[in-house]
């Protein structure tokens, strides 16, 4: 009866022991983690592991822009949705209606006739000081971030023919303090002194 008794009792060990271990696995619900190199607290959709608990390395969102480079995320790449902005010709350029106030540091408008500038810093528009101030800008779309080339607005301009030739075209303006990231296209462009008008779509803050 003994080595019974002590065989019973090893079982029952083995029993509780199994079933411990098969009610801490039940408990455990399994997520998937994305990878996030840069460490900027966005993940890579194309990395991604499955585990109870969070990962090395690893975060819950599959957001990131471009995992190997840290500034590159939805903070700083503009992915949201769309905006008109819209300055009639002859309007007043001083006035906040007539500006798109994008950030603190970047107030697009433009005069009567010539280029837009950057009236939070800038009191008119001067070619010599590649307006608009604090920015660059590139032909393409931030889904191709990585391989654009950012130029001042006037140099990138004159990769088209006329000065309403950027109507329709896909470009981004990257604001260089805050940098950010833009898709922006331009839908109108009054020419030569004709009042200045012009209109443009933008991406928003994701």
């Amino acid at each position: 009866m003994t080595k019974i008794k002590i065989i019973m009792l090893a079982m029952l060990v083995i029993v509780f022991t199994v079933s411990s271990c098969s009610n801490s696995d039940d408990s455990c619900i399994e997520s998937v983690w994305y990878e996030d190199s840069d460490k900027d607290g966005f993940g890579n959709s194309e990395v991604t592991q499955l585990s109870c608990t969070q990962p090395e390395n690893f975060v819950s969102n599959s957001d990131d822009i471009d995992d190997t480079n840290a500034t590159l995320n939805p903070n700083t790449v503009w992915q949201g949705s769309k905006i008109t902005f819209t300055k009639a010709d002859n309007a007043d350029w001083t006035q906040e209606a007539n500006q798109d106030r994008i950030t603190d540091n970047v107030w697009i408008t433009r005069a009567d006739y010539h280029g837009i500038f950057n009236i939070a810093v800038e009191d008119y528009y001067t070619r010599a000081l590649n307006p608009p101030s604090d920015t660059q800008w590139a032909i393409g779309t931030t889904a191709d971030i990585g391989s654009l080339t950012f130029q001042y607005w006037e140099d990138m301009k004159n990769s088209y023919p006329y000065p309403d030739s950027i109507v329709n075209q896909d470009l981004v303006v990257h604001l260089i303090t805050d940098n950010i990231y833009i898709d922006i296209k331009f839908t109108a462009w009054s020419i030569y002194d004709n009042g200045g008008g012009f209109s443009y779509e933008r991406s928003t803050k994701n």
